[in-house]
């Protein structure tokens, strides 16, 4: 039998059979997109900014809860996560604004009373509660990105 498994063994190392690198595995929530240039005249008003947003998106087939998760920009700005449980394949938005959370479903509130992404360019990272990176999502001068 060892005969037999020394040479599969080889085969999957040089062709790439086997299980796949840690780093391929799923990540559990990813960015999927992101609004950094709300329409019209920067005017701080709370409706120019809540159409600054970011979504993230559940990978998983399972529920994923985000309690303690967390969303910063380059330059430290950090929105920390409370008791959010994101849907399995579910998604939510993110509202660099003033708004009651999870209203509508689906939408929470950063609670800012500035802007958050710059224009320019900026990297939106999701963290773990152990502080881990779990999806960046990074920009040039565009309104909207996909990530």
């Amino acid at each position: 039998m060892r005969k037999l498994l020394a040479p599969l063994a080889v085969a999957a190392a040089v062709f790439g059979f086997g299980a796949a690198p840690a780093s391929a595995a799923t990540k559990p929530v990813l960015f999927t997109y992101v609004y950094v240039d709300s329409p019209g005249t920067d005017n701080r008003t709370n409706a120019s900014l809540n159409q600054e947003y970011f979504r993230l998106t559940n990978q998983l087939a399972k529920p994923v809860g985000l309690k303690n998760w967390s969303v910063r920009d380059a330059a430290g700005k950090v929105i920390t996560f409370g008791n959010i449980t994101l849907p399995a394949k579910g998604t939510f938005v993110v509202h660099t604004g003033k708004g009651t959370q999870g209203s509508p479903a689906g939408h929470f509130y950063w609670n800012s009373g500035n802007y958050i992404w710059n224009n320019t360019g900026d990297t939106a990272t999701l963290r773990s509660p152990s502080g881990a990176t779990m999806d960046t999502c990074t920009w040039k001068k565009v309104s909207t990105t996909k990530c």
